[in-house]
């Protein structure tokens, strides 16, 4: 399996991010963006001699730029990591100044929330889909 090496704006609609493992949450000094490293899975196959799924997963940067807002709601209780459910984004509206399209965006989680308004949004392809039968790719 191949796939583009960078998703865009124009994406977002075909794009789902549904049991994707986000390893890190980063913010870029002076950048004014939130960057998440997370595993991505393009397809699920089940497998017929077994009834159970295999993933094509690749590691990618989601990335959003001119970040507003940003709130997180996560409590991770007794446990660690973070798996993404869903990303919804709405209420499409110009910046204050006029100069760039804004989106509000919802990461929901396994463990809570993150949102937060953008006017940008990326995900970059680090390495092309590999098939295993983890959603998760090892570090």
């Amino acid at each position: 399996m191949t796939v583009k090496e960078k998703w865009t704006e124009k994406d977002f609609e075909l794009m789902g991010w549904h049991d994707s493992c986000i390893h890190s949450i980063s913010f870029p000094p002076n950048d004014n963006k939130l960057i998440l490293d997370i595993d991505y899975i393009f397809r699920w196959e089940l497998k017929p001699e077994d009834n159970l799924y295999r993933f094509w997963v690749s590691p990618c940067e989601l990335g959003f730029s001119g970040i507003s807002s940003l709130k997180m709601d996560l409590d991770f209780g007794r446990t660690a990591g973070l798996d993404i459910l869903d990303i919804t984004r709405f209420n499409l509206h110009e910046s204050a100044n006029g100069t760039a399209q804004i989106w509000t965006y919802s990461i929901d989680t396994d463990m809570g929330v993150i949102s937060f308004e953008a006017a940008g949004f990326w995900q970059i392809v680090k390495q092309q889909p590999v098939i295993s039968d983890s959603q998760v790719l090892s570090r």
